[in-house]
């Protein structure tokens, strides 16, 4: 569908304004994010006004300063003109010279969020899959100052806390619909919907209208259609003045997390959450700890009933239980005094073939199909004789039962199952962790340690096993906790 709109009386000098601030914020927002050679810029397009406003000014942008600008269109198939608006998009990008492609996505799966949600999660997962097939860095979006108040409205009217109010960041990392190494920006957030209005009508930029923007069923539109004017009418520029309180509300929420940072560092061990020590803390500090961990671990905050079902779960069972509480597609679970978390997506297996392992006296051999890798230690007093190892052949199996391992001379074999619950070994970790064997004898346990018969003594090598996270996702945002905790100690 045309833009049938009629254009809003043309003020030059706020149109310059808008176009300083849309280039200074990108520029800041370039001097935040470092690309990796080869990484390249991409805007999320629907065709609509906000978005091919953002789609001419970064390719007036890019085209200037020496970026690739790619070209991302998500076609929902909702609207019987959706195919019309993939043609503007593809013409629109042949005319700026920027290369484009689209996405076709089922909006099939509406929870009680809603299909606002559906369609969300839907666009996200698409331009998730788009950025990692064109190796994009840096990803914008379109959304500007009215679209931060209708966000701040929507989230007080759920009763949401600070994060809430803080509404939409300018530059958001470890975003949860996108891979961990995508960033996105919002360089249009200083900007009114009048201003790129005023901006479309003087550059002449065509774009299309979406009928679902009248349907005030959608929350969005009834706030947009039905409040707004009605606060206008009262609180002149109140749009605005709600952007600037976000601004207040994000400076709150950095000094929160800066004070989690502070309260990690004495109850993080070895990337898990201490329970004893996080007990310490006063209610409030405790609380805004596990927020902040909740929002690291899974990039989004829980809500104060997650956040109190954590509470009761973790802090007050037993030492021999195993709570668990699933937030989103995440599971946190006590194991014994931790916290620990990770992703229920994830359904792969441990290998079940045999995995030929040859050492030629490396400190360390990765096993990235086991999530882990094997250290191998020398001069060790007990330590396996090296021309063992050398000579081989290795092999790291899967358990299939009934193993059995003796640890001492002078004590008889023991089960593996036996040996695991004695050394604390939780059941969820064991299936992960591999055996060593050399021909057909078992010559390593992972987790446990060497068959005392292959054991040396004369200093010999000494066998590890370092594990990696269980999920992937959850590792990097452990990384970035960590980063964090360093830069809090800096300051």
């Amino acid at each position: 569908m045309a833009n049938s709109r009629k254009s809003p009386r043309l003020n030059k000098s706020s149109v310059a304004f808008a176009i300083t601030s849309f280039e200074r914020a990108l520029e800041a927002i370039l001097a935040r994010v470092v690309l990796s050679e080869g990484a390249a810029i991409a805007v999320a397009c629907s065709g609509g006004l906000d978005s091919s406003v953002l789609l001419h000014l970064s390719a007036d942008f890019c085209s200037r300063h020496g970026y690739v600008l790619h070209v991302f269109h998500i076609h929902h198939g909702l609207s019987p003109h959706a195919d019309q608006w993939l043609t503007h998009v593809q013409s629109q990008c042949q005319q700026l010279h920027c290369p484009f492609e689209a996405r076709r996505v089922n909006v099939t799966k509406v929870d009680e969020h809603g299909p606002e949600n559906a369609a969300r999660r839907a666009r996200y997962e698409a331009l998730a899959e788009l950025c990692t097939r064109h190796r994009v860095g840096l990803l914008l979006t379109a959304h500007h100052q009215d679209d931060q108040a209708e966000t701040i409205l929507l989230q007080s009217l759920r009763g949401a806390g600070i994060p809430g109010w803080s509404g939409m960041a300018e530059l958001q990392r470890n975003h949860a619909l996108l891979p961990p190494s995508v960033v996105l920006a919002r360089p249009l957030l200083e900007c009114s919907r009048k201003q790129l209005e005023q901006i479309a009508q003087e550059r002449a930029i065509d774009h299309i209208v979406d009928e679902s923007n009248e349907d005030e069923r959608y929350k969005r539109n009834a706030i947009r259609h039905q409040l707004f004017p009605v606060i206008e009418k009262h609180f002149e520029g109140f749009v605005h003045t709600l952007a600037r309180s976000a601004h207040h509300f994000q400076e709150a929420q950095r000094l929160l997390d800066e004070l989690a940072c502070n309260d990690l560092q004495h109850c993080v061990e070895d990337g898990d959450l201490q329970l004893s020590r996080l007990a310490l803390l006063s209610d409030d500090r405790r609380n805004n700890v596990l927020r902040y961990w909740v929002h690291l671990k899974t990039a989004s905050y829980p809500s104060q009933a997650q956040l109190l079902q954590l509470h009761q779960q973790m802090m007050h069972a037993a030492n021999d239980a195993h709570p668990s509480v699933v937030i989103g597609q995440w599971t946190f679970r006590r194991e014994r005094d931790c916290l620990i978390v990770h992703s229920d997506v994830s359904n792969d297996q441990p290998p079940m073939l045999p995995l030929n392992v040859v050492w030629r006296g490396e400190e360390q051999i990765d096993i990235p199909e086991w999530r882990g890798g094997l250290k191998f230690e020398g001069g060790e007093r007990g330590g396996v004789d090296p021309d063992v190892l050398l000579q081989g052949p290795l092999t790291l199996r899967a358990r299939q039962g009934g193993e059995r391992l003796k640890l001492d001379q002078s004590r008889p074999s023991r089960s593996l199952k036996n040996l695991f619950q004695e050394s604390g070994v939780v059941a969820r970790l064991r299936p992960w962790l591999p055996l060593l064997y050399v021909g057909d004898q078992l010559l390593f346990a992972c987790g446990l340690g060497p068959n005392c018969t292959a054991v040396e003594k004369n200093p010999g090598v000494r066998l590890q096993w370092q594990a990696w996270s269980p999920d992937k996702r959850s590792e990097e945002h452990t990384s970035e906790l960590q980063s964090r905790l360093h830069l809090v100690c800096r300051l």
